[in-house]
């Protein structure tokens, strides 16, 4: 499948098959950016483009035998690595320094049957610090016709010797375009409406799996009372504030509701900026959240969205739900 037929991504396409076209491919990659855009995938068809019998000017053909086992994941001289789990009770996935090893040996041979061997290291920021030192020594002396793609979410996290010996290539969110288009297709998708899926696509941040991944009932509901609660914010109606704390420590998805009550408040602060509704995370709620920036300074709003991240953090650390929740409201009356 050509690049072409990824969308969005102009920028990456652009530098890898210039790259392909020029000969002028690095020993290694760095492939950055949020969560679901494309990554991995580019790095697959970056594998499927170097090794492809038929390549094109757009790149790999999709459908000759060296493409078809790339697909499969039988392709022998491709190869992908991903973080596990040590357990089913384990916390985090990693990737552990037995499987770079493993890694390692199998780059050590030359290619079976294609030009290069091509290893994807997907969530490049999960290997443990033993892999991250090992698999240094294989980016500071690469085999011959050998492809490293790390792929990461959360370059940060990342060892700076790691990140230093590729070439960066950044992702970006998709644009709503693109987004909408594979939804449409997608088969998570089937039976949606068009209202629905352009919920999605505004509220997805440019990110596939959170467009698929949003509970719009659910969602829906959560806005609804966060719009009403930001509507009464005033140390007289301390009553139904306090109610509504009681509710969400009860049963709520705490962390899922402050993340929409962040969202909201960002999208005032948005509006009090001159901005239009364009800019708007929520952008359908837009004639609704114009009124409640009135009698609101930024200065508030942003005061709110800063108790929201402290009460976000706390929350982190165990801290009783109903106390954190209660205390994030008086500080919202008190901004108010």
């Amino acid at each position: 499948m050509p690049f072409e037929t990824i969308l969005g991504q102009g920028q990456a396409k652009h530098i890898i098959s210039r790259a392909i076209e020029n000969g002028t491919v690095a020993h290694a990659y760095l492939y950055y950016g949020p969560e679901s855009v494309g990554k991995k995938r580019m790095a697959m068809e970056f594998a499927k483009a170097l090794n492809c019998a038929q390549p094109g000017t757009d790149g790999a053909c999709g459908v000759c035998p060296s493409c078809l086992k790339i697909d499969q994941g039988q392709h022998p001289d491709v190869f992908l690595l991903e973080p596990t789990k040590a357990s089913s009770t384990a916390r985090d996935a990693a990737i552990k320094i037995e499987e770079i090893r493993e890694l390692q040996k199998k780059l050590g041979y030359t290619p079976y049957e294609g030009r290069y061997k091509v290893a994807v290291i997907d969530g490049a920021e999960k290997m443990n610090p033993q892999a991250c030192n090992a698999f240094l020594k294989t980016l500071e002396e690469p085999p011959g016709s050998t492809l490293l793609i790390l792929v990461t979410s959360n370059p940060y996290q990342m060892l700076p010797t790691l990140i230093s010996r590729c070439q960066g290539v950044m992702f970006h969110p998709l644009p709503p375009e693109a987004l909408r288009s594979i939804l449409e297709t997608h088969p998570d998708s089937e039976g949606m409406l068009d209202e629905e899926i352009e919920l999605r696509v505004l509220r997805s941040q440019g990110q596939v799996a959170r467009a698929l991944a949003e509970d719009v009932a659910e969602i829906a509901r959560y806005r609804e009372e966060l719009l009403a609660l930001i509507g009464q914010l005033s140390f007289r109606r301390m009553d139904v504030l306090f109610q509504w704390s009681r509710e969400v420590a009860r049963g709520g998805d705490t962390q899922k509701i402050l993340e929409e009550l962040l969202g909201l408040l960002r999208d005032l602060a948005v509006l009090q900026a001159g901005c239009g509704a364009e800019a708007l995370n929520n952008r359908d709620l837009a004639s609704r959240l114009a009124p409640l920036t009135q009698g609101k300074s930024r200065a508030a709003v942003l005061h709110m969205m800063d108790a929201v991240f402290r009460t976000r953090h706390i929350l982190n650390m165990n801290a009783n739900v109903q106390l954190s929740l209660e205390n994030m409201l008086l500080q919202f009356c008190e901004a108010a």
